[in-house]
C-alpha cells in the first residue's frame, strides 16, 4: 500500500523553476530576419556592411550544416553533423558593430556502449569574456572553439567518464565544464521531452552560473535554486552527484572528487547551508566503496533513484522522482523528510551509478 501511495505521490505535477537556455532563440536565416549577423554561403557577415568575420567558410559538407540564431544580445552559431557521430556543436557570443565577444561553446556528440547501447556525452567551455578579434584567417567557429576549449576539443569528447544513457522522457547529460580553458567541475544539462540535444529545449540542472560572470556560488542557505544560479555545499573542483536546497532552508548535497568507480577518488554527503556545514558524511574524503550506494527503486512508470548510506542505526536516502526529497530513516521508521524547496528539481548525476556501488530496491525505499 505504501508503495502505490508513493508512486501516486510521483506521478504528481510539478513546477520545475528552470528554464530553457535560450528563452527568446529566434532564426536569423531569413533576410528580414533583424539580426545584425547573417550566414551566407556558409560565411559569418555583418548584415549591414557585409564585412566577413572570417577568411574561410565554415567548413559545412554533405553530412553537416551550419545555421545562425538570436537569443537577445546573445549570438549562436549552430554545427549539427549527422553522420554516425551526430555531433552538435552552439557556439555563443556577442556580436556588437563589428566586435565580438565569446561567451561559451556547447558540444554534445554521440557515441556506441557495446553493454549499454547509445549514449550522448560533450563538454561545456566558458569564456572569459575578453574581446575576440575577427576577422579569422580559419573558419570562426574553429577559431572561436579553439579560443575557448583549448585541447579539450581534440579529446574531452570521446570520454566515456560523463555518459548518460539516452532516455526517452528527456536527455541529461552531465559533462566536463572548462572556464577560459581549465577545467571547472562539472554540469548536468536535459533536453526537456526530447532523446537528443536541441539547442530550443536546452536547460541547466546544475553549475548553471556563467563564471565568467558570477564567480561566486549562491551565498545564502535560504535561497530557492533559481534559473542559472545554485545552491549547493559542492566546491567548484567537485563533481555534484545530487544537490538540492530543502523546505527547510537548509541544502543536502552529495559531492565526488576523482570518482570513476567505488574505490577511487571520494563521496561526501553534506547537510546545512553554505559557510556552516552541520554533517559531512564520512568526516575524511575516502573511496565510497561500503559507504555509499545507489538504487534504481524505479516503479512501473513512476521513475525513483536513490542515493543511500547508513550511519550507526540511521539510514539516509536521497531520493531522485519527480518531487526530489530527503529522507532519514531510524531502523525502520521515518524520522526525518523534506523535499526539494520550490523551484528546484534535483537529479541524481548519471555519473554515480559509475562511481558507486549498486543495490536492488528495498522495503526501506519505498518508506
Amino acid at each position: 500500500m505504501k508503495k502505490i501511495v508513493l508512486i501516486a505521490l510521483l506521478l504528481c505535477t510539478f513546477s520545475v523553476g528552470a528554464a530553457p537556455v535560450f528563452p527568446s532563440l529566434k532564426s536569423c536565416m531569413e533576410a528580414d530576419s533583424g539580426c545584425a549577423l547573417a550566414l551566407k554561403d556558409n560565411f559569418l557577415m555583418d548584415s549591414h556592411s557585409g564585412q566577413r568575420l572570417s577568411e574561410m567558410e565554415e567548413p559545412a559538407g554533405a553530412m553537416s550544416g551550419f545555421w545562425l540564431y538570436r537569443d537577445g544580445e546573445r549570438y549562436i552559431l549552430q554545427e549539427e553533423n549527422y553522420s554516425q557521430s551526430k555531433t552538435r556543436r552552439w557556439l555563443v557570443f556577442t556580436y556588437d558593430s563589428g566586435k565580438v565577444v565569446l561567451e561559451g561553446a556547447y558540444v554534445f556528440s554521440i557515441d556506441i556502449d557495446m553493454n549499454t547501447g547509445p549514449y550522448w556525452h560533450g563538454y561545456d567551455c566558458r569564456g572569459d569574456a575578453k574581446p575576440f578579434a575577427v576577422p579569422t584567417k580559419d573558419s570562426f567557429s574553429e577559431v572561436a572553439l579553439e579560443a575557448l576549449c583549448g585541447e579539450a576539443e581534440g579529446w574531452v569528447v570521446s570520454g566515456g567518464d560523463t555518459k548518460v544513457p539516452v532516455s526517452a522522457k528527456g536527455l541529461a547529460v552531465s559533462v566536463p565544464v572548462y572556464h577560459a580553458r581549465n577545467r571547472d567541475g562539472s554540469a548536468t544539462y536535459l533536453f526537456a521531452e526530447s532523446d537528443v540535444p536541441d539547442l530550443s529545449k536546452l536547460v541547466c540542472l546544475s553549475n548553471c552560473v556563467d563564471a565568467a560572470k558570477t564567480p561566486e556560488r549562491v551565498s545564502q542557505g535560504t535561497a530557492p535554486l533559481r534559473w542559472g544560479e545554485e545552491v549547493t555545499l559542492c566546491s567548484d573542483d567537485e563533481d555534484i552527484y545530487f544537490s538540492c536546497p530543502l523546505d527547510g532552508g537548509k541544502t543536502v548535497s552529495v559531492c565526488a572528487r576523482g570518482n570513476s568507480k567505488p574505490t577511487v577518488g571520494s563521496v561526501q554527503y553534506r547537510y546545512g547551508v553554505p559557510g556552516n556545514i552541520e554533517m559531512v558524511y564520512p568526516k575524511n574524503a575516502v573511496p565510497p566503496r561500503g559507504k555509499f550506494f545507489v538504487v534504481n527503486a524505479t516503479e512501473g512508470s513512476a521513475s525513483l533513484n536513490i542515493i543511500k548510506f547508513k550511519l550507526g542505526t540511521y539510514t539516509y536516502l536521497v531520493n531522485q522522482a519527480f518531487v526530489s526529497y530527503l529522507t532519514v530513516l531510524k531502523e525502520e521508521k521515518v524520522v526525518f523528510r523534506q523535499r526539494c524547496g520550490a523551484g528546484s528539481y534535483s537529479f541524481i548525476n548519471r555519473a554515480a551509478l559509475q562511481g558507486l556501488e549498486s543495490r536492488p530496491k528495498s522495503a526501506e525505499d519505498f518508506r
